[in-house]
């Protein structure tokens, strides 16, 4: 009676007490949630910090690249008895020390939200690698032992680039993500590509060079002395001048993940899918490096001077396109354009280069047998140049496989040589970035606005199983 009374008197309608709970619960929690949603609709992409990491990054690609040329002869100039077996371990220490530390460097960024301790952890390793390896004439024996734990070391710094990777998605706002990742990629591939011209700059230098002291100074060394002072320099620009700004991670009003800041689960499906095609992508890449001089030679009847010359100018215009098409998709209208459908496009591309390049009935052939010839250390130079961890097992396979003749060039025929140079330079030119780039910045959306470092981690991490593993299956 009296609960009666009082509904009475208060006009009291108990549906509407009830649908009014979550009202009420909706306007509790409408402030804190808005002001989340303003930050984060409003903040800024911090530029200066992500271009330094752009630097940094660049620099990390030369670090992969800029011994390429030089390795083999500075591992026979310390060991007459080197093989190509071994040496092709070396080369691969790179990737396998990355690939090691790919996933510990993400879980450090992930649990501290911190890029600028990681990253200097990294170029720590990097450095040391550096100072051993130039080291190395100063080392009484085992110097390919010490030349393989010098590169691993640097590999397993690298694994740091996968941190300022992760900085760039998670400080960038969703309008300036695909510019953002696009220059990522870009700033990497433009190491590479400045890593052997870094190189050639030491080679009036010499062999023998000059004595500092108990230093040795010459082409080999050289080199990685600067790699050691640019490292240094990179942390402390790193220290000073880095500002960690995370505008693209959803926080509360104090810069924290509150009980209010709900991010939506990220599609797994989604995830993986990208994953599974930087994979494709990092094995396609190997692979195309690693079958392009000996296929060339096979199917050209080129010499090794002569595959050297011709696969390094292709090479390079493709390497110009490629750098193209990143800034065409970082400044034009084609960012904009729903990455899906650039990616459908990029595997397009690489359909049709696989297609193109396949020996079909209507091609001209027979091959000729390949004229044998001694491996020259000029070939094992300019293959390096083609930027790949595996390319010492390319060399292996013309080094052993020439002595004997292929039973398959009697019927296979040979594609045309303007074929050939068209898919290498133009379609390849634009598989690659329509790929990468695009993906990159899709594989953070669809993460969200969250901490991205563990899963940014796997995705770097097949990759650098596939440049390991491809080759392997491919030779």
């Amino acid at each position: 009676m009296l609960k009666e009374a009082l509904s009475n008197t208060f006009g009291e309608d108990r549906s509407t007490s009830e649908c009014s709970k979550p009202l009420v619960r909706d306007m509790v929690q409408a402030k804190p949630v808005i002001k989340t949603v303003e930050a984060f609709e409003h903040g800024e992409t911090p530029w200066r910090s992500i271009w330094l990491s752009y630097i940094v990054q660049m620099l990390t690609g030369i670090q992969f690249s800029i011994y390429f040329t030089s390795m083999w002869p500075y591992l026979t100039t310390l060991d007459p008895n080197a093989d190509l077996a071994f040496f092709g371990w070396i080369t691969s220490a790179y990737s396998i020390g990355q690939m090691v530390s790919t996933w510990g460097f993400g879980y450090w960024n992930q649990k501290t939200m911190s890029a600028r301790h990681p990253a200097c952890c990294g170029l720590f390793f990097m450095a040391i690698g550096n100072i051993l390896y130039a080291l190395l004439p100063n080392l009484p024996n085992n110097h390919r032992w010490f030349m393989l734990v010098a590169r691993l070391l640097v590999g397993f710094g690298s694994g740091s680039l996968i941190v300022l990777r992760t900085y760039c998605a998670m400080s960038s706002l969703k309008k300036d993500r695909t510019k953002v990742m696009s220059l990522a990629v870009g700033s990497w591939v433009l190491g590479l590509s400045l890593g052997p011209a870094v190189q050639a700059m030491f080679a009036p230098i010499g062999k023998n060079g000059v004595k500092i002291a108990a230093l040795q100074l010459n082409m080999y060394t050289s080199p990685a002395l600067l790699m050691v002072l640019i490292s240094a320099i990179s942390i402390l620009f790193l220290v000073l001048c880095f500002t960690e700004t995370y505008a693209g991670v959803a926080t509360n009003e104090h810069g924290e993940r509150g009980a209010f800041t709900v991010i939506p689960k990220y599609d797994h499906i989604a995830a993986y899918a990208c994953i599974y095609l930087w994979f494709m992508l990092q094995t396609v890449a190997t692979n195309v490096e690693v079958i392009a001089t000996p296929f060339t030679i096979s199917l050209y009847n080129w010499n090794d001077e002569t595959a050297v010359f011709y696969n390094g100018i292709i090479q390079f215009f493709s390497c110009c396109i490629n750098v193209i098409n990143y800034i065409l998709i970082s400044s034009t209208f084609i960012g904009r354009i729903d990455k899906r459908k650039l990616l459908i496009f990029s595997c397009s591309c690489f359909i049709a280069y696989h297609l193109l390049t396949s020996p079909w009935p209507f091609y001209g052939g027979p091959l000729d047998y390949i004229k044998m010839g001694k491996l020259s250390k000029k070939l094992m130079a300019v293959m390096f140049l083609l930027l790949t961890i595996s390319m010492t097992l390319c060399s292996e396979l013309i080094a052993d496989c020439m002595k004997t003749r292929y039973e398959w060039c009697a019927y296979t025929t040979r594609v045309p040589l303007i074929v050939y140079i068209f898919s290498f330079i133009v379609i390849l030119g634009f598989a690659f970035p329509f790929t990468s780039a695009p993906l990159g910045t899709l594989f953070s959306e669809i993460l969200g606005p969250r901490k991205q470092g563990i899963m940014q981690g796997f995705f770097e991490f097949g990759a650098c199983i596939a440049r390991c593993v491809a080759p392997l299956v491919l030779t």
